[in-house]
């Protein structure tokens, strides 16, 4: 307890005896106000969530990331009791949906999911959002890595003929726009094996893909999941893989890293991110049932259908690859002088 002031002490302050009871009064109301705040926010971490959920997918329906948002929302309304509402809020190169969450209240009830594209944007894009500081990285879901693949333009069958061919001369990629993750990943693998490429820009992956297939381009770094139908049919070849170990999907395609290239590995991640400001104990809860979600065998088997594999991760472990990725393609964009349109 508080020893009050008397005496000659008290006349000192100039206030009387009573006043300084009532401050004291109130400084017992004000630590009481403190002490219910935290046992709530205790309690409300143990009881999330206790109504819906939205998770945003800044991307159109029938992408990656709302297909393995769709896939996660499903499986955390199982485990939470509780409906995960996905809501599509596409444009800007997920800067709507972004830009949403990161004004939305930070009280776990809206979340985002997002690719490696968030860290792309962050290097490229001016945004109506700061990404280092108004969000809060939960946890990542999964990874898949980009294949490397060439149509007839090209007419090579392995990573030597490719390689040779393309010192012979400078070689067009296609991306899917400009920024995008396609050339990001062409730029890191022209400067590891000091190639010289150019880029041919188009407005998605599935025009890149029908001119690389046509004979226009000479290459394409494209997603697993749009590359291995084309690959399986026989109407583009596959080279390498930008990730550190080889896909089971392509197991006879070599990786960046057996090629001894192993500053161009790139890898096309999804993650759950909460608003700046949410209480670090729901942080913790989500990414501990997101954890359990994407160590089952059952997101392994659904995630290898494209080639991708589990990455679970802690709070802390996510929001340092953000970090990380986010000054490297800052970095990588300068030296290539990538700019959004």
């Amino acid at each position: 307890m508080f020893a009050l002031p008397s005496g000659p002490r008290l006349a000192r302050t100039g206030r009387t005896q009573e006043q300084l009871g009532g401050d004291m009064r109130l400084l017992r109301i004000a630590a009481a106000l403190a002490f219910a705040g935290f046992a709530n926010l205790a309690v409300a971490a143990t009881d999330y969530p206790t109504k819906s959920v939205t998770l945003v997918v800044p991307f159109a329906p029938g992408g990656s990331n709302d297909i393995v948002g769709r896939y996660v929302a499903d499986r955390l309304s199982k485990i939470w009791g509780q409906p995960v509402v996905v809501e599509n809020m596409p444009g800007a190169g997920s800067a709507i949906g972004s830009a949403h969450v990161a004004k939305a209240k930070p009280d776990g009830y809206t979340l985002l999911i997002n690719s490696v594209t968030f860290t792309m944007n962050a290097a490229v894009q001016n945004l109506p959002f700061d990404p280092a500081n108004d969000f809060q990285p939960v946890g990542m879901i999964g990874k898949v890595p980009l294949v490397l693949v060439v149509g007839p333009a090209l007419p090579v069958k392995s990573y030597d003929e490719f390689m040779a061919e393309a010192k012979k001369r400078p070689l067009k990629y296609a991306t899917s726009g400009l920024g995008g993750v396609n050339q990001f990943g062409t730029e890191v693998l022209k400067k590891a094996a000091g190639l010289k490429m150019e880029p041919v820009h188009y407005k998605g992956g599935s025009p890149a893909m029908a001119d690389v297939i046509g004979g226009h381009v000479d290459l394409f770094f494209s997603s697993m999941t749009q590359a291995l139908p084309q690959i399986r049919a026989g109407l583009m070849t596959g080279i390498m893989v930008s990730s550190e170990e080889r896909s089971p999907a392509t197991p006879d395609l070599p990786t960046m890293v057996e090629k001894g290239l192993k500053d161009a590995v790139v890898n096309q991640w999804w993650g759950l991110f909460a608003p700046a400001g949410t209480p670090d104990e729901i942080v913790q809860k989500i990414n501990a049932d997101l954890n359990t979600i994407v160590n089952s065998d059952e997101t392994k088997e659904f995630l290898a259908k494209d080639g991708g594999t589990p990455a679970p991760t802690s709070v802390e472990q996510f929001a340092e690859t953000v970090k990380k990725e986010t000054a490297k393609w800052k970095e990588i964009a300068q030296e290539a002088n990538i700019k959004a349109e």
